[in-house]
């Protein structure tokens, strides 16, 4: 029972336009035909169907490795400006500027607060 429901549920989800453009398989044919149907992944990406629905999707591994570089160089970029921001808080200036900011009395963290906001609304 558990199963049919699960199928059921399957069935009601809509399936994205984007993996009704790709060529597809059921998953039986992948099973049985393994080879054949890697000689079409080679090609392209190719949706593979279970109950008439896509399931997964193969691709060549090249394509796999593009994507992937994709996804992954905002992230390599955002890693680049942190080592950057770090490097440049170990700078000699920046660390006496932090041990000043940690001896500054209120009324000095006040002028500084007010000249940062004047300077910023220039």
């Amino acid at each position: 029972m558990y199963k049919i429901a699960n199928i059921m549920n399957a069935l009601t989800v809509p399936i994205d336009p984007i993996l009704s453009e790709l060529p597809s398989v059921d998953a039986s044919t992948v099973k049985n035909r393994y080879r054949d149907v890697a000689a079409l992944a080679a090609k392209g990406a190719l949706a593979i169907n279970r109950y008439s629905r896509p399931e997964l999707v193969i691709m060549p591994a090249a394509e796999y490795v593009r994507l992937e570089k994709a996804l992954r160089a905002p992230l390599d970029q955002l890693a680049g400006e942190f080592d950057g921001l770090v490097a440049k808080m170990q700078a000699s200036e920046s660390k006496q500027a932090v041990q000043a900011l940690f001896q500054a009395n209120p009324a000095d963290l006040g002028k500084a607060a007010v000249k940062a906001v004047k300077a910023n609304a220039s």
